[in-house]
């Protein structure tokens, strides 16, 4: 098996394809794509998007084995893109013309109000994206792709984050250390589960 490496812009198509696999029977992202046949496209889309945002100096990324990935927000991480720019561009090149539709975008616009309410002010690593090819899944590699942070976290003294969209994907977190710190429903959809985690000494 292959170790946890940074990813590059260079492997956007390939980041954004597997997340985007790994998260197409996500309750959420079913809640914001609600047609499953225009669903995984649309989901390439925006992660590709996110892997623009992130890469090349915004963001950690990890990529595990070709098949699972992750996205980081550094401690202290600003949102400084517009100013730093002028224009908002993330520094990736010229984004296509946005596919989404009216309500996919007001259900965007909702879960990202939702997330930034209860989002902690305190300095810490946050977990914004962790996904594994569905063929893939049960083998371990997304235990394998956190420690990498996880271990940083802990030789930093800095405590960790993430808001878990699929129930069934909290036994994970809460074995490394996570804990459930509350509920964010969505209007007529699932919930999102807050989980934070504080550095083992």
């Amino acid at each position: 098996m292959g170790e946890v490496r940074p990813a590059t812009l260079d492997e956007a198509d390939l980041l954004a394809s597997i997340a985007a696999a790994g998260f197409y029977d996500d309750p959420v992202m079913s809640w914001v794509f609600p047609d499953a046949s225009t669903r995984l496209k649309l989901l390439r889309f925006a992660f590709g998007g996110l892997v623009r945002d992130f890469l090349p100096d915004r963001g950690t990324v990890h990529l595990l084995d070709d098949a699972c990935v992750t996205f980081w927000r550094q401690p202290y991480f600003s949102d400084d893109r517009a100013e730093r720019t002028g224009d908002g561009d993330a520094g990736g090149g010229e984004m296509p013309d946005v596919p989404f539709t009216a309500d996919v975008l007001e259900r965007f616009a909702i879960l990202d109000s939702t997330m930034a309410a209860a989002h902690p002010h305190d300095p810490h690593w946050y977990l914004n994206v962790i996904s594994t090819l569905p063929e893939r899944q049960g083998s371990g590699l997304g235990a394998r792709a956190i420690r990498a942070v996880l271990e940083d976290c802990d030789a930093e003294g800095m405590p960790a984050y993430l808001e878990s969209s699929n129930p069934r994907n909290m036994t994970l977190y809460r074995r490394h250390g996570f804990v459930q710190t509350g509920e964010l429903p969505l209007p007529d959809g699932p919930s999102l589960y807050p989980m934070w985690r504080d550095p083992v000494s």
